[in-house]
């Protein structure tokens, strides 16, 4: 039988209002876990607006935190947008000059954009600018107590691997993880979801892609053949879409 971590039977959860709970046969038969990174598993600690204020700051500038939020919001968004119009096509050094455009773009008034830049792509390619949430350490162990094949896939660049293996809580998940910059593609294109699977050694069908975006971790997944779980930490509750709102609900075989 397929049990949540919290214990509750799959074929127990059903519809809430116009949201869709997910049910057993979002689970069924699933061998492995695709868990997407940013949002799912880790947050950047301190907020990325506060960290690119500081940036500015130090370079003499002074911005509202809210303005940078807003700034980083809207470019980062736009960004995301324009690769979606193309192929979705990834590398390192494309990777690399996303960011500093999007950096240049949020803090536009700084005599040096690309020592701000420069700090930014270290800072945030250091373990310690990230936390994971508290759910994720149990539902890690829940899944390997369930034997389930698990990895981490995320639209990222090589920096992930070192915050990755520095973080306790993904210690026993560092290898391999699946990054689109090494893909080639970045999620949703179906080569991503391919490489998880055959990372995986597993056929799309038996695969639960688990991420907190509805189109590039959901609907990108169910495209590419697998299922696809919503993890929902804001209350959005779609009507849609599969969906929970921690890693604590996961749907795990009970292993008797």
């Amino acid at each position: 039988m397929l049990w949540t971590a919290g214990g509750c039977a799959l074929s127990e959860l059903v519809s809430e209002g116009a949201s869709v709970m997910f049910t057993k046969s979002t689970a069924d038969g699933i061998q492995g876990i695709v868990l997407d990174a940013v949002g799912t598993l880790i947050d950047p600690s301190p907020p990325v607006a506060e960290v690119y204020a500081a940036a500015a700051r130090r370079q003499g500038v002074h911005l509202e935190v809210a303005v940078v939020k807003s700034r980083f919001q809207r470019h980062f968004r736009d960004d995301e947008l324009d690769e979606a119009r193309g192929p979705l096509a990834t590398d390192e050094p494309g990777e690399y000059r996303r960011w500093r455009r999007i950096v240049t773009s949020v803090l536009g008034e700084v005599p040096d954009p690309r020592r701000a830049f420069d700090e930014l792509w270290d800072h945030f390619g250091r373990p310690e600018a990230w936390s994971c949430f508290p759910d994720v350490a149990p539902a890690l162990r829940a899944i390997r107590e369930a034997g389930l094949a698990v990895r981490i896939a995320s639209n990222f660049d090589a920096r992930l691997r070192s915050v990755v293996a520095g973080l306790r809580e993904l210690s026993e998940v560092v290898e391999p993880v699946i990054i689109s910059s090494e893909v080639g593609f970045r999620k949703p294109h179906p080569a991503f979801f391919r490489a998880a699977c055959e990372g995986l050694g597993l056929p799309p069908d038996r695969v639960l892609c688990v991420g907190d975006d509805p189109d590039t971790d959901v609907r990108g997944a169910v495209d590419a053949g697998l299922r696809g779980l919503l993890l929902d930490r804001h209350g959005r509750r779609p009507e849609d879409l599969p969906f929970v709102t921690s890693l604590a609900e996961l749907p795990v075989p009970r292993r008797d």
